[in-house]
């Protein structure tokens, strides 16, 4: 009886530690996961942000994300997670890192570091992510940056229409400079208005802005941060409205400084007293004040700070401009691109930017080829391809004129557009590389 008692008691103390005593281990650790299919969207605390009730439609189909969109200084936030769970991706977390399949494209994102890894390139994001548990935000402006979406924005319905690698432009050979010549070019006048007929500004400047980048061409924009008009009643100031329109002004700008694009100051309103902006002299000889002057760019650079703007140079409108007002100019920008005509025109320099006799360290640069005018194109190609190489390939452009060279269309949702050819910057941009200048950015001048 003893001995089957002890047997049993084998049995038994057997069929409870069998499994480790015959080998199997306990459950390996991994690294922290996290799994976006199976987090509940419901736990996610408020980021206390303003929210904003707008539309995402990507490729067609409308995102039914089951978290907030947050608009934060004119840039809006998606949840990553909803949106790797909605568009069927993957998302998961290792130590700092985050490693993301969406929409074909595989792509890692170090937290600690701000950076995105994706096609064996390394760069910083935009912004950072903001974090809450196990949920993370992503700016607009890298999501679609990540995605190569082509993005359209739609006031009346509060709808961004995206199409991922939408920007698929074919046949465009980089430039190639033949001469050591430095050219610059500047898309002038900048803006945001809220006229009808600029109801597709900001659409077709990025698609000009990707051409420039997929021809390798640097390009500078006027950006003006405050745009206003007296008789219309319209004053449209980023640092105290957050809201769509102003979110797409500045995603273009992220836009342009993500694809080979520099931003600078075009004054600050660009315009006095009952002028609208764009059309107005801020400065200058009708505009002496110094005081006006100081207070006004101070405003124009606190602006680009709130809304995270890199800011590379600074324009006067019209080029009107007092020596004194240049002085203090000075104060704030390395390079001020215009003309430097203090001692008249004969002592403005038109072969390379020209050292300030002032302060002896900030640049001006001019524009000798001038600007295309809009009732005198073909004289103004024909002065590029007569331009003596002695002097700078240096002129600015005013976008509105390749507008009609440029269709938009949409198909069930997704957006489309095709870029004529034969447009004028196309042919000036023909014209300057049969020059041979080298295109260049203001930043580079040593």
């Amino acid at each position: 009886m003893k001995k089957i008692l002890l047997l049993l008691t084998l049995i038994l103390t057997f069929s409870l530690f069998g499994c480790n005593l015959f080998g199997n281990k306990s459950e390996p650790t991994y690294p922290q996961v996290d799994d976006s299919a199976k987090l509940d969207f419901s736990k996610l605390q408020d980021l206390g942000l303003q929210k904003d009730d707008i539309k995402l439609n990507i490729n067609g189909k409308t995102i039914e994300l089951s978290t907030p969109i947050y608009l934060d200084k004119n840039r809006y936030y998606f949840c990553l997670n909803d949106l790797v769970d909605k568009l069927s991706g993957s998302l998961e977390r290792e130590e700092k890192e985050l490693k993301i399949n969406l929409l074909d494209k595989s792509f890692n994102i170090n937290l600690s570091q701000n950076t995105l890894s994706l096609n064996s390139n390394n760069y910083k994001l935009k912004k950072e992510l903001i974090s809450q548990d196990k949920f993370y935000y992503i700016c607009f402006s890298d999501i679609s940056n990540i995605l190569n979406m082509y993005t359209r924005w739609d006031i009346q319905s509060k709808t961004i229409f995206c199409k991922t690698d939408g920007y698929t432009e074919d046949n465009i050979i980089p430039y190639k400079s033949k001469i050591d010549q430095v050219g610059f070019l500047r898309l002038e006048d900048i803006d945001l208005t809220t006229l009808p007929y600029d109801k597709d500004f900001l659409d077709k400047i990025r698609i000009i802005g990707n051409y420039l980048y997929k021809k390798n061409i640097p390009y500078h924009i006027a950006w003006i941060p405050r745009f206003v008009s007296p008789p219309n009643h319209i004053d449209i100031d980023p640092m105290t409205r957050n809201d769509f329109q102003n979110a797409e002004m500045i995603f273009t700008l992220d836009y342009f400084t993500m694809h080979n694009g520099l931003i600078g100051l075009h004054g600050y309103t660009h315009q006095a007293g009952n002028e609208e902006s764009a059309l107005g002299v801020e400065f200058g000889h009708k505009q002496p004040s110094t005081d006006n002057f100081r207070e006004k760019i101070k405003k124009a650079i606190d602006t680009a700070k709130h809304l995270d703007i890199p800011i590379d140079f600074f324009e006067t409108p019209h080029y009107q401009i007092t020596p004194e007002q240049n002085k203090i100019a000075e104060e704030y920008f390395k390079i001020l691109y215009y003309p430097f005509e203090d001692k008249g025109r004969n002592g403005i320099d038109l072969t390379k930017p020209q050292l300030s006799p002032y302060n002896k360290s900030s640049y001006y640069i001019s524009t000798p080829l001038d600007y295309i005018h809009d009732n005198k194109i073909e004289n103004s190609i024909n002065v590029i391809k007569n331009a003596d190489i002695k002097k700078m390939g240096s002129l600015f452009f005013h976008p509105r004129l390749d507008f009609s060279y440029i269709t938009l269309s949409n198909d069930n949702g997704i957006p489309s557009y095709t870029y004529k050819d034969d447009s004028v910057l196309k042919r000036v941009i023909t014209a300057l590389e049969n020059k041979g200048f080298k295109m260049s950015k203001v930043t580079d001048i040593k």
